[in-house]
């Protein structure tokens, strides 16, 4: 997929910079694969198959369409939807009453979140790790170049009518994460925030520099 990529299939691919630079997919290197990168194998057998279950055309379409159509963001709008319509009081008051520890835990991101994001929420999450995942599919074979790069684009024009920035984009992008860790202990937050913050301001990360209303060509 690699082969001298248009600035708009590169915008696509930076979408989902933190797990390809994490897995030694870089911007740099136009997300070629290279020595620092998994291996095919790595991918099919550990990346795709054993974090994803995912293991051949079937599970990666039901995959990526999970991700672009519900992904973690519909359970955090129902939340989202549930705390909206309380007092401050009345949200504390429906979180202590909720027995379920980690949906409690998420209650609390939602509740300490939901004035920080746009009506789109945590979609970043989901669309970010879908251009990752889309990426991984088309490397080891299981769905076609030409499909990843129309599920790419698309992906990326969604990305951008949804959030204004980088920095938006990215923050939603970590409360996403956090939301599906049911991590919101001050040492979780503070990681998830320096690397957001390594995202948008070193400058081998692509948000650190790519205009973030570059037009988008399919």
């Amino acid at each position: 997929m690699n082969n001298l990529l248009s600035s708009s299939q590169l915008w696509a691919l930076a979408a989902g910079d933190i797990l390809l630079h994490a897995n030694g997919f870089t911007y740099a290197n136009e997300y070629a694969p290279d020595e620092g990168s998994c291996s095919i194998d790595d991918l099919k057998d550990v990346l795709l198959r054993e974090w994803w279950s995912i293991v051949d055309e079937e599970s990666a379409y039901s995959t990526l369409n999970w991700l672009t159509e519900e992904g973690h963001r519909i359970d955090f709008n129902q939340l989202r939807g549930i705390l909206r319509v309380m007092t401050t009081k009345q949200q504390d008051l429906y979180i202590a009453s909720l027995q379920d520890e980690y949906k409690a835990i998420n209650a609390r991101i939602v509740q300490r979140y939901d004035k920080l994001l746009p009506e789109s929420g945590i979609l970043a999450w989901d669309l970010g790790r879908a251009a990752t995942i889309c990426y991984f599919c088309a490397e080891v074979g299981y769905i076609p170049r030409e499909y990843a790069w129309s599920y790419l684009l698309n992906n990326a024009n969604q990305i951008q009518q949804s959030y204004r920035s980088w920095t938006e984009y990215g923050l939603a992008y970590i409360i996403g994460r956090q939301f599906w860790q049911k991590e919101l202990d001050d040492s979780s937050t503070s990681i998830h925030l320096e690397l957001i913050q390594r995202q948008l301001t070193d400058t081998n990360c692509p948000w650190s520099f790519l205009p973030w209303n570059s037009k988008l060509k399919n």
